[in-house]
């Protein structure tokens, strides 16, 4: 396999605002109904919980979506290093228009099941499912997404024997 250079993509500065006051605008009009003098209280009191909880969520996302996704000759990682998938372990890449898949990105199926995890906005992992996007530009996806297949291609056509020898004796 030829050596590829690592490929990074991340969601932009705009991108990440823009998610980010979406769960500050949901977390706003929670905190505000739950803080009104209307309804009882319980129901206040769980929407002001609700509040709270949107507003840890915009938070989570804010510092998951400051790193990113590097895509090295052998895995898919975080910035920080965490291994998302092996790539000889992937048995598809699904990324049509049709595919059930975060907004702008990919889903990778696995042959094992995989730990579980979650960086909002960017990817989650569960079972035998990896899905990268969310926040990030769609462009950047698609072209992460194609590289996998390409190297998983690649990989393939090394591991089938040549058939242009086959033919020429």
């Amino acid at each position: 396999m030829t050596e590829q250079p690592d490929f990074r993509i991340g969601a932009s500065l705009l991108r990440r605002i823009f998610a980010a006051a979406m769960f500050a605008l949901l977390a706003y009009v929670l905190l505000k109904m739950g803080f009104s003098g209307d309804g009882p209280l319980w129901g206040r009191a769980l929407l002001v919980g609700f509040g709270g909880a949107v507003v840890a969520m915009g938070v989570w996302l804010w510092q998951a979506t400051e790193g990113g996704l590097v895509l090295k000759a052998e895995t898919l990682e975080t910035d920080s290093g965490k291994v998302l998938a092996r790539l000889d372990q992937i048995a598809r890449v699904e990324r049509g228009a049709f595919a059930m898949k975060p907004a702008g990105g990919f889903v990778l199926k696995m042959k094992e099941k995989q730990k579980l995890g979650w960086a909002p906005g960017l990817w989650w992992i569960r079972g035998k499912t990896v899905a990268v996007g969310g926040v990030l530009h769609p462009s950047a996806g698609k072209a992460m997404g194609q590289m996998i297949e390409a190297t998983m291609a690649e990989a393939a056509l090394q591991k089938t024997p040549d058939a242009a020898s086959d033919d020429a004796r």
